[in-house]
């Protein structure tokens, strides 16, 4: 139990800003495999429901990773099936990223956090990096993007 609320507060601190970006709606009906011309691909997983949107944020620097000044795209789609696909257009220029997953239940655009800020809503970081006492390193979530198709899976924490 000490062990999960460590990590969640973790989880809450490193969300905390980044779940206030300002939101790009997806279409209803996102690609399912690859992005139409390239792009990078988001399938989060593990959705404890179909209630409300997921929002994906890609970010392509460590520096201050990951607050929301460093977001270069949000993307919010649709959960069905306790899934959803966020599809992001091909970035200018290959390099490393890093994406940040938020399952905003109630819709509000507020990662919703309970006592010692215990996340209650969902998250989750590329490379499926569990945060331990603090947010995870950019290094430590970031994957290489050479342009063309690309697809990665996460996997929702609660």
């Amino acid at each position: 139990m000490h062990a999960r609320l460590v990590r969640g507060l973790a989880a809450a601190t490193a969300l905390a800003l980044s779940a206030l970006v300002p939101v790009a709606q997806a279409d209803d009906h996102p690609p399912v495999e690859t992005a139409p011309g390239g792009g990078i691909v988001v399938r989060v997983h593990g959705l404890r429901s179909d209630r409300g949107s997921v929002r994906c944020k890609l970010f392509d620097s460590a520096d201050g990773f990951p607050e929301r000044a460093h977001v270069i795209a949000t993307v919010r789609a649709v959960p069905s099936g306790r899934e959803a696909v966020c599809a992001f257009a091909a970035p200018a220029r290959g390099g490393q990223y890093a994406v940040v997953i938020h399952h905003d239940e109630n819709d509000d655009d507020v990662f919703q956090r309970g006592i010692f800020g215990v996340p209650l809503e969902g998250y989750g970081f590329s490379n499926n990096v569990r945060p331990v006492l603090s947010a995870p390193s950019f290094a430590a979530c970031s994957f290489r993007y050479a342009g063309g198709a690309s697809g990665l899976d996460v996997s929702a924490r609660y």
